[in-house]
């Protein structure tokens, strides 16, 4: 791409570097977003990082959860935790964020360079775009970004027609073992190398047309031995890691013993369900592009591209196995649909030009040579269009974009960590799954934390029989209690989950537990017949500190945080908090769709009929600003069958089951109405 951009003084090479800087502010704007501690597994590899070389238990072992520390474990990432733990030592969160944005651009230019070479610089900057919003799925500071950096650095040194087999094998030897012991996607590079070979396979056995099947595979497979040897001497390489061959193999393992389901390993066709995402349907747009251009590339070249063909798959299936790979994903396509629709736009522009020449010569001529002008320009325009689109995403909404601009800690991440080693409160703590990684970093070896965020260091009898139960089952909550003997509660109420939300408002509740400390992302309550008096009396909040602090936090957090306050609000028995928090949004933001939901949600929860109007009210102006959310009609419709207008709720049910035929609200209501209409309880149809 450098070589392509010489005499860059020239208009056109200057346009073309104006349209690579945008495309680098792109990515440095997605990947600015503060770190939020509370949720991701940052803290973990830090940890991993400063304490890997002082004991090994670390790599075999659930080494920080007191609950089944004897579980073994494949720390396949360690690595990472150590070159992460670097950067912080140098520069803190700052530069772990710098250090992140900048692998980032690394990797997104060397996916652009892969597409440059195959279909020129403007077709790969429009591929670029969608992929860009794609990789936005993971920004956060994860491993994977060294296996996206791989990925990437393999393809391009095995489609180098400049290096021989063992050339390439010996420069990819050292990335793989480096690769085994940063990331889990090691196989994926192995997979890469794998069709690329298949691909030489195929061409040759295809091209020698002149003996019988037989001969002919056995002559091509004599010709790519070296190939497969090659091949096996990469994967050898992935057993140098302290797991040894446990390692090559732990990605086909991992899924055996994972007992905690997580979203971002469920497909795009399940979460849907469940949550609005807008890049599920750009992933949706480039899937059908990437077949369109598979497809194409068979009548255009009159010979099937393998490689692309196979890892084009490959890729897809990934992410339509888990959306942690739609970021991937939007890589991959960024390469393969762009050589892919490069003949086929060749081929148009042509049939184009010549069908204008017979109609109008002279107007064509002056039309291609303004488009030859202003054609640089379209790019730029388009990228200054998407920044502006992510800036008003950053102060508006966050649809895209989650976080807060900026590097670092977002405010006040380490704050609960602060207050709990300066308050003399002790263990052991219970702590809920997201909450895990954040603390292993927060008090490190102060307390040894319940659970963390890897299902698979944990036995699947762990949350099925303790974790889940225990928090939406009162006597099973009671026997974990007895048998751990919690003294503290250290709760990220982020976490939406049926059992999270329903274990916090029943904690908040209890008479046993006093509330010392919350922030804008954790509660923290003491058990008062294990906490000296002195702790609970200088710091249990009343209702009137609760309330106070609230407003304050709610005042100067980001969206985001202010709807996890208005949830808490709610969770703690303030409805009116919640109520307020959300109007305020509402008041600052009159199209924040978000907030026009939860008003609708926040008065279907009361069983009069003025609230219920309401909410019908904010149901039906939400609708109007995004008719996309999951279940918003099935919830629509609860509040009419409520409100006794049983025709109406029949109607939005039925539209429910069109948007998700396996909504269940939906099946049971209507199944409910036809049993009444049976019945002669309700007037037919």
């Amino acid at each position: 791409m450098l070589k392509g951009l010489k005499n860059w003084r020239e208009p056109k090479k200057l346009w073309q570097i104006f349209t690579l800087l945008g495309l680098a502010l792109l990515v440095i704007i997605i990947f600015a977003q503060k770190i939020e501690f509370s949720a991701i597994d940052l803290g973990r590899h830090l940890e991993n990082g400063r304490l890997v070389f002082q004991d090994k238990d670390v790599l075999f072992k659930n080494f920080y959860s007191y609950t089944e520390p004897e579980q073994t474990f494949i720390n396949h990432h360690w690595f990472s935790g150590v070159i992460f733990y670097g950067s912080f030592l140098l520069g803190g969160f700052k530069l772990l964020s710098l250090f992140n944005i900048f692998l980032a651009l690394i990797v997104f230019f060397t996916f652009f360079r892969l597409a440059y070479k195959r279909a020129g610089f403007y077709l790969s900057v429009l591929m670029s775009l969608p992929a860009i919003l794609l990789f936005n799925e993971r920004v956060e500071i994860r491993p994977e970004i060294f296996s996206y950096f791989f990925i990437a650095l393999t393809w391009l040194i095995w489609e180098s027609k400049k290096l021989n087999s063992r050339i390439k094998t010996l420069i990819t030897i050292p990335i793989f073992i480096f690769w085994a012991n940063l990331h889990i996607y090691f196989f994926i590079g192995l997979a890469l190398v794998a069709f690329k070979l298949l691909e030489n396979f195929l061409w040759k056995f295809t091209d020698n047309q002149e003996s019988i099947f037989k001969a002919r595979f056995l002559a091509t497979f004599a010709g790519i031995k070296k190939d497969i040897f090659n091949f096996l001497i990469l994967t050898s390489a992935c057993l140098l890691t302290p797991n040894h061959w446990r390692g090559p193999l732990y990605p086909f393992n991992i899924f055996k013993n994972y007992g905690y389901q997580i979203a971002e390993n469920k497909s795009i066709f399940y979460l849907q369900n469940l949550t609005l995402n807008y890049n599920f349907n750009i992933f949706k747009l480039l899937l059908a592009l990437l077949f369109v251009g598979l497809v194409a590339n068979w009548f255009f070249y009159r010979r099937i591209r393998w490689f692309d063909l196979f890892f084009g798959i490959f890729i897809s299936a990934l992410a339509l196995f888990a959306s942690r790979n739609l970021a991937l994903f939007g890589l991959v396509a960024m390469v393969i649909i762009s050589s892919s629709l490069r003949k086929p736009l060749e081929f148009f522009n042509i049939k184009f030009y010549s069908l204008f020449d017979k109609l109008m010569f002279k107007i064509r001529a002056k039309m291609k040579f303004e488009a030859q002008k202003y054609l640089p320009v379209i790019p730029i325009l388009l990228i200054l269009a998407l920044a502006g689109f992510f800036i008003k995403d950053y102060n508006g909404q966050h649809n895209f974009l989650k976080g807060s601009f900026g590097l670092g800690l977002g405010s006040g991440e380490e704050d609960s960590f602060n207050f709990f080693k300066d308050s003399g409160l002790s263990g052991p703590i219970f702590n809920n799954y997201d909450s895990g990684s954040a603390l292993i970093f927060g008090l490190g070896a102060q307390e040894p934390v319940f659970v963390d965020n890897r299902p698979e260091a944990y036995s699947l009898k762990f949350f099925s029989d303790t974790y889940l139960p225990m928090q939406t089952d009162k006597d099973v909550w009671k026997k974990t209690l007895e048998e751990y003997k919690f003294k503290t509660i250290y709760f990220s109420y982020a976490d939406q989950t049926p059992w999270g939300t329903t274990f916090l408002k029943n904690i908040l509740a209890d008479d046993d537990w006093a509330l010392v400390y919350f922030d804008r992302s954790y509660v923290i309550l003491a058990l008062k017949s294990e906490t000296p008096s002195e702790i609970l009396d200088k710091y249990t909040l009343d209702d009137r500190a609760f309330r106070n602090k609230l407003r304050q936090l709610a005042k100067n957090s980001n969206i985001q945080k202010q709807f996890y306050l208005g949830s808490l609000a709610q969770s703690y028995g303030a409805p009116d908090l919640a109520e307020e928090i959300y109007r305020q949004i509402l008041l600052e933001q009159p199209r924040n769709h978000r907030a026009v939901f939860s008003l609708a949600y926040f008065y279907s929860a009361f069983s009069n009929r003025d609230s219920l109007l309401k909410s019908i009210f904010y149901f039906n102006r939400g609708l109007k600003l995004e008719d996309s959310v999951p279940g918003i009609y099935s919830q629509r419709a609860m509040v009419y069958w409520n409100l006794g207008d049983y025709k109406q709720a029949e109607i939005d049910w039925r539209y429910a089951l069109k948007i998700n035929r396996h909504d269940v609200d939906a099946l049971y209501y209507l199944e409910q109405i036809k049993d009444l209409k049976k019945q002669g309880r309700l007037p037919r149809d």
